[in-house]
């Protein structure tokens, strides 16, 4: 299942890191897809792209990108409008509780 949106451009980048770290990534969890939930979460916390945003770049639904910052203890903060925000933030309360 991807949360990218239809016919939105891709683009392919390749990172070098040593065997080692790649090791003890790959040793619970996809390399691909922890990639993805970092650089989402990164980009978040930078104020660069909204929740909403960095949800599908992780390939996560809305809620479970709620729950992988709750399981990272980062606060929710939102790049929309205020109206939007409020909306976002009571839909996250319920996850932060």
């Amino acid at each position: 299942m991807t949360y990218i949106k239809e016919g939105e451009k891709l683009a392919n980048i390749s990172v070098k890191v040593p065997s080692d770290i790649v090791g003890i990534i790959g040793e619970h969890k996809n390399v691909e897809k922890e990639s993805r939930i970092l650089i989402a979460t990164e980009l978040y916390r930078e104020g660069e792209i909204s929740v909403g945003r960095a949800a599908e770049l992780a390939a996560l639904a809305f809620e479970d990108f709620i729950e992988e910052l709750k399981y990272r203890k980062m606060k929710i903060y939102s790049l929309l409008e205020v109206s939007e925000a409020k909306d976002e933030e009571k839909i996250a309360e319920k996850y932060f509780k």
